[in-house]
């Protein structure tokens, strides 16, 4: 398949722009202004919206090599924690974290409760 070829150093052409993509995404989100004390309820739900696609993204790939994507969402859920302090607001979502669908639903919550 066209696109799926690994190159010399074991990256994939796709896994390459789901980076590029995400560290956009990333440099954007964190130039925006941060709430001081307060949770920044749009900054997080636009997080969270950028998780889920990336789950829904993971889910799709069944069997391709989902390291990038895996990677990628273990990174975004430990920089949602510490920039947005998850711990304070909900005491077990840090234990919880290694299961993404959890998580969202966790911060869901948070969400919800601090709109």
């Amino acid at each position: 398949m066209a696109g799926n070829e690994i190159n010399s150093n074991g990256i994939g052409f796709w896994s390459i722009l789901n980076l590029i993509a995400f560290l956009r995404y990333y440099f954007f989100m964190n130039i925006k202004s941060k709430s001081l004390g307060k949770l920044d309820v749009q900054k997080l739900k636009e997080t969270l919206k950028y998780l889920e696609s990336k789950q829904r993204e993971l889910k799709r790939q069944n069997q391709n090599d989902t390291r990038s994507l895996e990677s990628m969402i273990k990174y975004l859920k430990k920089d949602m924690m510490e920039q947005h302090n998850l711990s304070d607001h909900h005491h077990l979502i840090k234990q919880e974290i290694k299961d993404t669908e959890i998580f969202i639903e966790n911060v869901k919550n948070i969400i919800k409760i601090n709109s």
